[in-house]
C-alpha cells in the first residue's frame, strides 16, 4: 500500500532529447521544451545530468523510462534502471497533485481509493508528452494501488495509444506484495497495438543492476 505525495509527469525535450541520470520532472523539462520548440505521488525534483539541446536530435532506437511514483519507490527503480541502460527518464506529474490524505488506504472516501474503485477515473496529466518518434522502446513504471495501476497510467495510455503503435513496451511496478498481473493486463488492453513484453514487479529498494537485467531480458535489444 502506498502513501503520500504528488507525482510528477514527464515533459519532453521537444526537438531534442537528453540522456538523463535521473527522472526529469515536468517542471524541469517543460522549460527546456519551450526554449527548444516552443500519484501514489511525490513531488520531489529530479535533476538531469545533461542539458537538453535543440540542435541534436536523438537517434532512433533510444529507450525511454517513464514513471509515475508514489512514495518515491518507483522513481528510485526508474532512475537506477535508466542509469544502467543509458535511457532517458521522465516522470509523470498529475495536474492535481495527491496529498497524503488522498492516499489514505484505510479511508474508503479518499481520492485515490475512489479513483481506483471506480475504475473509470482518468486523472489529468499536467504537461506535454515526449516526442514518441524519438523512441523505439518505452519502459513504464508505476506503483500498485489497490491491486491495480494508478488511474493516471490509464490516462497516459488512452491519450497516446496511437503513438505507441509498433513500439516495444513493457511495464514494471514496485509493490510490497501485490503482483503486476492485473495491472499489466489492463494497460496492454488500452494500447493493444504496442509490442508488449512481460511486465515485472520489483521489491522496494531494488537497485539499477537488477532492474537493468530484467530490461535486457525482454528481447528489445537493450544494451
Amino acid at each position: 500500500m502506498i502513501s503520500r505525495r504528488a507525482f510528477l509527469i514527464a515533459a519532453v525535450v521537444a526537438g531534442g532529447s537528453v540522456l538523463l541520470g535521473g527522472c526529469s520532472t515536468g517542471a524541469e523539462t517543460s522549460s527546456s521544451a519551450s526554449a527548444a520548440a516552443s500519484s501514489t505521488p511525490q513531488s520531489s525534483s529530479m535533476a538531469s545530468s545533461h542539458s537538453p539541446s535543440a540542435s541534436s536530435a536523438p537517434p532512433k532506437g533510444k529507450v525511454l523510462v517513464m514513471c509515475f511514483s508514489g512514495t518515491g519507490n518507483t522513481r528510485a527503480v526508474a532512475q537506477g534502471l535508466a542509469g544502467e541502460i543509458g535511457a532517458d527518464c521522465l516522470e509523470i506529474e498529475p495536474a492535481r497533485p495527491y496529498s497524503t490524505q488522498d492516499l489514505d488506504y484505510n479511508d474508503e472516501t479518499t481520492r485515490a481509493t475512489v479513483e481506483q474503485n471506480e475504475g473509470t477515473a482518468r486523472p489529468e496529466i499536467a504537461s506535454a508528452m515526449p516526442d514518441w518518434g524519438n523512441y523505439d522502446t518505452i519502459l513504464l513504471g508505476h506503483p500498485i494501488w489497490w491491486g491495480k495501476a494508478p488511474r493516471i497510467m490509464c490516462t497516459l495510455l488512452e491519450q497516446n495509444a496511437d503513438s505507441l503503435t509498433g513500439k516495444q513496451v513493457a511495464d514494471f511496478c514496485t509493490s510490497g506484495s501485490s503482483g503486476i498481473g492485473q495491472a499489466a493486463a489492463e494497460l496492454k488492453g488500452i494500447a493493444p497495438n504496442a509490442a508488449w513484453s512481460e511486465g515485472h514487479r520489483f521489491e522496494i529498494g531494488t537497485g539499477g543492476v537488477e532492474a537493468a537485467a530484467w530490461a535486457r531480458s525482454l528481447g528489445f535489444g537493450i544494451g
